[in-house]
């Protein structure tokens, strides 16, 4: 069960000694599987729900199935580089669960960004932050109101920002520069396939935050 993974204080350093969970994750991720990690958890999750104490984390196979699954569901799916290992963390006040946070690398003009994102238990985007990103256009975008345009849209809704190609449609992007407007489809297509890969890779752990209290 969920709620039977260890939890990770504010105050604490999660140590691979202390949680074996966490250990079997840094030695598989060491033998080469592909594996999708915060570089900070300890300073992005609360930066993001400054309001957690403490966060869980759920560590799920990403597989074919999977990947099958969501390319039913959106029409951009998972590549095969996208398999593997891939941890959801979520980040709770006390015990009650605030949502989630995951990071997801996508391929842009400029090479692989990793980007990562917070949402609520709706899986509504909450907010998200570029780990990793090459280029001035990635702190640019920014500028143009790129989180504003992403923040509590479900995926209903992102989907309806983009068009066929999966490129910002020119009604959301007037101030961008082309280079913006490439990477900001680049974004929200990152967060519709979030969204879609929580949903159909941790299906339990989304029920099971579906049914807790919100407060």
């Amino acid at each position: 069960m969920f709620f039977r993974l260890a939890i990770a204080s504010r105050s604490t350093l999660i140590r691979a000694a202390v949680f074996p969970l966490l250990a079997l994750v840094t030695a598989t991720a060491s033998a080469g599987a592909p594996f999708c990690a915060l570089r900070d958890p300890g300073h992005q999750i609360y930066e993001m729900f400054p309001e957690a104490t403490g966060h869980r984390s759920v560590v799920r196979e990403i597989n074919t199935e999977t990947q099958v699954a969501v390319g039913a569901q959106i029409p951009f799916g998972l590549h095969k580089g996208e398999l593997g290992q891939h941890t959801l963390y979520v980040p709770v006040e006390g015990k009650r669960p605030l949502g989630y946070i995951q990071i997801r690398s996508e391929l842009t003009e400029w090479g692989l960004a990793e980007i990562v994102w917070a949402l609520n238990k709706r899986l509504e985007i909450r907010d998200f932050r570029f780990q990793r990103c090459r280029g001035r256009t990635c702190r640019t975008v920014m500028d143009k109101g790129l989180e504003e345009l992403v923040r509590a849209k479900d995926q209903e809704t992102l989907l309806g920002m983009v068009d066929d190609t999966g490129m910002l449609r020119p009604e959301h992007s007037h101030s961008m520069s082309d280079d913006e407007r490439l990477l900001a489809g680049a974004v929200i297509r990152s967060g519709i396939k979030v969204i879609a890969v929580i949903e159909s890779g941790w299906a339990s752990t989304v029920q099971e935050l579906g049914s807790t209290p919100d407060t």
